[in-house]
């Protein structure tokens, strides 16, 4: 195995570009002034003493390390995020689970916007969900009295002109409008449920891209607003939710604010089949759903 496919290493001032990772681990090691873009997902992603970076990477399905690393702006998604001895880091992050950070300071998360062609699939490869991210709720293993180590900031994370040109000539863009992780709004009234399920025996791609369509749509049209999403496995939590489920294994759950009639004709011109959750299950839904997301992070 050629190691060297698989590294990253020792750049200054330039662009380096990785695909074809099929899923191996990656290690990226004492990069300055950079823009370093892994496309292709991972199992695990090290990421060691760098400075003034932008730094992308494909889907993970295990841990992005950063470590010793300062002024850095990250985009990635994963099961994991750890960071330890890092300063200063911008972080556009849809995680799995809880973020851990280690004697880190002034590091801010965003939510994840991002799409390259294959990103769907490569979600799909390092099995992750579009649909349920945790990174708001970070953990802070090296807390000092007095100080706050890090910021969640619900907008999308700025980048410069010269670094959105640099992602677009790579076939990379982070604008919501092309974002293939659905972007949540804050609340601005009472949420409207909408969930769409499959069984098994439909392939996971397929119901993904589906539901992914329906997301986008609300969350690109201006008079309507998505505010939260969530994908459920059945088989672990089924026996929570309030709606009848029998026969299937995924679902994915909506929540809209905006007009109801409008939100249900949206909802009618999609073929997703997304069905409305009855007013009187909401509450029973909601306490699923935040039951499934505290047993995630715990």
């Amino acid at each position: 195995m050629d190691m060297d496919r698989y590294r990253i290493h020792d750049l200054d001032t330039a662009t380096e570009v990785r695909r074809g990772v099929a899923g191996q681990p990656m290690a990226i090691e004492s990069c300055k002034n950079s823009n370093l873009l892994v496309l292709d997902h991972t199992s695990t992603i090290t990421v060691d003493d760098c400075t003034d970076c932008l730094i992308v990477l494909a889907p993970c399905s295990g841990s992005v390390f950063l470590r010793d690393c300062q002024s850095c702006t990250v985009l990635t998604a994963c099961q994991q995020l750890r960071t330890r001895d890092c300063r200063t880091l911008r972080i556009a992050l849809h995680c799995a689970t809880q973020p851990i950070i280690e004697e880190t300071s002034n590091a801010v998360f965003h939510p994840l916007s991002l799409h390259y062609d294959s990103f769907i699939d490569d979600m799909t490869a390092a099995r992750l969900s579009l649909f349920t991210s945790h990174s708001s709720s970070v953990h802070d293993f090296t807390p000092e009295k007095g100080a706050i180590h890090y910021r969640i900031s619900k907008d999308v994370l700025p980048l410069s002109s010269d670094h959105i040109s640099i992602l677009n000539a790579h076939g990379v863009s982070v604008d919501v409008h092309d974002s293939d992780i659905p972007y949540c709004e804050p609340r601005t009234g009472p949420g409207h449920y909408y969930y769409s399920g499959c069984s098994d025996e439909v392939p996971r791609l397929k119901f993904v891209e589906r539901c992914q369509k329906v997301a986008h749509t609300i969350s690109t049209t201006s008079t309507v607003s998505l505010v939260d999403t969530c994908e459920v496995d059945l088989h672990k939590h089924g026996t929570k939710m309030p709606m009848v489920v029998k026969g299937l294994g995924t679902l994915v759950v909506l929540e809209i604010c905006g007009d109801k009639e409008e939100i249900e004709q949206l909802m009618k011109n999609t073929d997703a089949g997304f069905k409305e959750v009855p007013e009187q299950q909401y509450e029973a839904l909601a306490a699923a759903l935040s039951t499934i997301n505290q047993m995630a992070i715990s």
